[in-house]
């Protein structure tokens, strides 16, 4: 499809010490570079040599073959949806439109098809609750700040360590958390419930029947992703809309949540469902069934960029997830121009590709070592705090 062939890829590891960031760079023969996101919730490393050990699939091939890249990669693993796998296919897919992009001197939305949504984009807060100890109290205190930043919409889970059930108490409990929020924030700022996967059909309807009269925006993956068929029961008796998606690899698992659900918005995380190629399919599939498309973006700037593009070209886009606000200090400093988040909107990077590049030198400042934390851990007490230094 054109001269352009790519010749080398790297892999940067970023020590965010709660979640490290893997990025990654394709190297083509024409000078242009495409960068990409391939984190996970972790195995970093694991991601980084599986991007090696791939790249005889990419390596000496044409960026503008992304449909092919696409099939060759998926099909020819013979356990294809693994998430290493689809996170490694994700990141070369993405590095390929960023490629595309520059190479054309176009960002990448108007090779999606242009703006359908503008050049800002309505954003949630997430990563705000660090310091709220637990308790109602302290979740008020922080989401008055959220507002006070500017947002409209704010996610937190209130349940603590919660696997499958919950007692009486503990649910009395994110109960209380959820109602002094609303107390907080008032009555028109939407109130996104998350929930890790953590119960079982029956526990998480009874507890969306109790949160309900709080009006919540959503209710988030409210049983683990393997089970369907939780995920859909939960789905027709929840008085709040459920999203999911997270978790979901490519448009084969969210047609099963098409067909056999009704689960009102999805989330697909495009750094591991197989990248922009895949999310417009997914989002098309959405379209179809008239449900809306809120990808997970619990990343830095460099996924926060490659979404905002992949947001607005999207008819059935509802919100784009954004931790920036609240992640680490340097977190603005990765990029060479900053990713703007402004009163609760993302601003869509104007340049060519996705319209940014990565700062070599504050990446190798904050370099993924031996001593960085692997990951948060969703069932460890305090886990909400993140890490209070690398461990």
């Amino acid at each position: 499809m054109s001269d352009v062939e790519i010749t080398d890829v790297e892999t940067h590891l970023v020590a965010n010490p709660w979640k490290p960031w893997v990025f990654v760079r394709l190297h083509t023969d024409a000078g242009v570079t495409g960068l990409a996101e391939a984190t996970t919730h972790d195995k970093p490393r694991t991601v980084a040599a599986a991007i090696e050990e791939m790249s005889d699939f990419f390596v000496g091939r044409d960026p503008f073959d992304t449909e092919s890249l696409w099939l060759e990669m998926y099909r020819d693993e013979w356990f294809s949806k693994n998430v290493i796998n689809t996170t490694v296919v994700s990141a070369v897919d993405m590095a390929c439109w960023d490629i595309k992009g520059k190479v054309l001197d176009t960002p990448v939305y108007d090779l999606l098809g242009g703006p359908v949504h503008g050049k800002e984009l309505r954003a949630y807060a997430n990563g705000w609750y660090t310091d709220a100890d637990g308790e109602p109290e302290g979740f008020a205190r922080a989401a008055e700040r959220v507002v006070d930043d500017g947002y409209d919409a704010m996610k937190f889970d209130p349940f603590g360590t919660a696997w499958q059930s919950m007692t009486t108490e503990e649910k009395n409990h994110a109960v209380d958390i959820v109602g002094a929020v609303r107390e907080a924030v008032g009555p028109d700022v939407e109130l996104l419930i998350e929930c890790h996967g953590r119960f079982s059909a029956a526990q998480a309807v009874d507890i969306a029947k109790k949160l309900d009269q709080f009006d919540p925006a959503w209710y988030e993956e409210p049983c683990p992703p393997d089970s369907i068929n939780s995920l859909a029961e939960v789905a027709r008796k929840s008085p709040i809309p459920v999203v999911t998606g997270e978790r979901h690899m490519t448009k084969y698992d969210f047609y099963e949540l098409v067909t056999r659900t009704d689960i009102d918005v999805f989330q697909p995380d495009l750094m591991n469902t197989g990248g922009i190629t895949e999310g417009k399919k997914i989002a098309g599939l959405a379209e179809a069934d008239h449900v809306d498309i809120a990808p997970h973006n619990p990343q830095g700037p460099v996924a926060g960029a490659i979404y905002s593009h992949f947001c607005t070209s999207i008819p059935n886009f509802r919100i784009q997830e954004m931790f920036q606000t609240y992640d680490e200090d340097w977190v603005d400093e990765l990029l060479e121009d900053p990713l703007k988040v402004e009163d609760g909107y993302v601003q869509v990077p104007e340049g060519p590709g996705f319209g940014i590049e990565l700062d070599m030198d504050v990446v190798e400042e904050h370099e993924y070592t031996e001593d960085a934390v692997h990951t948060i851990d969703l069932w460890e007490d305090d886990w909400e705090k993140r890490a209070d230094e690398l461990r």
